[in-house]
């Protein structure tokens, strides 16, 4: 898995060729600092050979919520160091983020529990029924969670077998994903999870959100130089980032195209598609 130092180091390069991407680029520059600093615990989930290939034949993720090693004080002082970014940066969500973060020191006791809800549900219902910014409070406490999921995804990676795992979740921590990849060799579709960043493959043609793969009810659109996709599914109204590996020049990092394309989450919900 790439490291946070080359992900940092490419996201700088980029944006001292795009401008417009600059405080983008910066925030999410020192939120991938701020992970790589945090206390993680060491090792993966403790699953047998036999209880990993198990739970993946059944379609199970290696990462159940039960099993989830979280240190609480670390995952509590990252939320909070990443609410601060984001407030630095963007001055007109200082508000919003100050009773996010008001909120998460409440909930410090009950954090390891958010965790865990987190990874079933993939949000923090605690925080949206609180009447907080949802959008908000899942962008810190994403970040907050990655640095503990890639860990994870570290150390169980090598359990999982590509040519058995044709599923839309990740298989690690049952993740959705938010970016794909077509491989420069074999044009396959690699799907980049949204939580720990581990690289799956799946099948090329398909929604990876609710399963439909009428063509009619699927499209993409392409950039001029046909490296990047914005595929849209009309069933779900959901969509995907994708880049094609074999019209760019040059090694791409997903964990880093990830931010570089923000332009295009833009685009896909000013059209009416969301990503959640």
């Amino acid at each position: 898995m790439v490291g946070y130092a080359e992900i940092v180091q490419e996201l700088r390069r980029q944006a001292g060729k795009r401008p417009e991407l600059a405080d983008t680029v910066e925030l999410h520059c020192e939120v991938l600092e701020a992970q790589a600093s945090a206390r993680i615990p060491s090792g993966g989930a403790a699953l047998s050979d036999e209880e990993a290939s198990e739970r993946l034949e059944r379609g199970r993720p290696l990462l159940s919520p039960e099993s989830l090693s979280i240190d609480g004080q670390a995952l509590g002082e990252l939320c909070d160091r990443i609410g601060s970014l984001v407030a630095q940066r963007r001055a007109d969500l200082a508000e919003a983020v100050a009773a996010i973060r008001a909120w998460f020191v409440d909930k410090r006791d009950q954090i390891e529990t958010l965790a865990m809800g987190y990874l079933r549900e993939g949000r923090v219902r605690d925080g949206v029924e609180a009447g907080l910014d949802g959008n908000l409070v899942g962008f810190i406490f994403n970040n907050a969670m990655r640095p503990f999921l890639r860990a994870q995804a570290q150390a169980l990676a090598s359990r999982v077998d590509d040519a058995a795992w044709y599923r839309a979740r990740c298989p690690i921590c049952g993740g959705e994903p938010d970016l794909a990849a077509l491989e420069r060799e074999r044009g396959r579709r690699r799907l980049l999870c949204s939580r720990c960043d581990n690289e799956w493959v799946f099948q090329r043609i398909g929604c990876p959100f609710c399963g439909n793969d009428d063509p009619g009810k699927l499209a993409y659109y392409s950039s001029d130089d046909q490296v990047y996709r914005l595929s849209v599914c009309e069933q779900c109204r959901r969509y995907l980032k994708t880049i094609d590996l074999r019209q760019a020049h040059g090694e791409r990092l997903l964990p880093a195209e990830r931010v570089l394309t923000v332009a295009m989450d833009l685009a896909a919900r000013e059209s009416g598609y969301g990503d959640g």
